[in-house]
């Protein structure tokens, strides 16, 4: 298939794994100023790790690339799913930028691909409050994970033949980019999203600083933290009123909602707690 055109980004993205070798100290000094960010590959599902993942990051540590990591899925159920995150996580490079699931073949042979996809997401989230990524080609997205890829920080999508035509935020855009430090092609992307620039990929925490926010805006029962916040005993959330703090993936019950004159949302619990309704933080 022909590879599209793209203009967004003048220096490369590339994603890089074991099939380039084991890089060099020359070759990395070299490919800093051809890159924007590098996505490497950390593992082929929870029993293989990447031959030189920690050889290629510690070396884009060394000379200054910044980088993102993605765990090629092999998981076959849920369980096997959040069993996948915890040893990706576990291996990965504390340096990263951002995590990236890159899910393109369905081995799910137990429940949903959906929620096999949103396990992996929610296992990540109780462990990093760094970006998580969703990878896919098009076609497969939205076959086997349209309501699970939503959950994630950002969408990266490939598409070779053309533009793809659901949400977008970084598109892979062929598999035959000529990098001159590396003297190979390899499979590169650029930023389709003005709002998600190269400044927002490389930098670490997300936060509600890169996060519009948005707010339960209806009653629920229960939310699930998937960042570290506070339980507070009085509706101005100032920092001497905080009372708890809760880690990510803990499930609190609440009791009702209220909308400030300003125009966000909050939580109230059965004791006369109160907690954020942002979605950057509770879901």
């Amino acid at each position: 298939m022909g590879s599209a055109k793209a203009s967004a980004a003048t220096t490369v993205i590339p994603d890089i794994s074991e099939w380039q070798g084991k890089l060099t100290a020359s070759k990395v000094s070299n490919l800093k100023s051809q890159v924007s960010f590098i996505i490497n590959r950390r593992q082929y599902g929870a029993n293989y790790q990447d031959k030189y993942a920690t050889n290629n990051t510690n070396l884009y540590t060394k000379y200054g690339i910044p980088f993102g990591e993605y765990d090629y899925a092999t998981f076959t159920s849920a369980a096997s799913a959040k069993h996948e995150a915890n040893v990706f996580y576990q291996h990965s490079n504390k340096n990263a930028k951002f995590y990236v699931l890159d899910y393109e073949e369905n081995d799910v042979t137990s429940g949903s691909t959906n929620s096999a996809v949103k396990a992996w997401y929610n296992q990540m989230r109780s462990l990093t409050g760094k970006k998580l990524i969703f990878y896919s080609y098009q076609s497969f997205a939205t076959a086997h994970a349209n309501t699970a890829r939503k959950s994630f920080d950002a969408q990266w999508i490939a598409n070779y033949s053309s533009k793809p035509t659901i949400q977008t935020d970084l598109w892979q855009y062929t598999n035959k980019k000529y990098v001159p430090a590396l003297k190979e092609s390899v499979d590169a992307s650029t930023i389709l999203n003005s709002s998600k620039p190269i400044t927002w990929w490389i930098g670490g925490a997300q936060s509600a600083d890169t996060s519009t926010p948005t707010y339960f805006t209806s009653a629920v029962t229960s939310v699930t933290t998937t960042k570290k916040i506070y339980l507070y005993d009085s509706t101005s959330f100032k920092k001497s009123h905080r009372v708890v703090t809760v880690q990510p993936g803990t499930k609190v019950s609440v009791s009702g909602l209220q909308k400030r004159s300003t125009g966000s949302y909050y939580f109230e619990t059965a004791d006369g707690r109160y907690l954020t309704a942002n979605k950057n933080y509770v879901q």
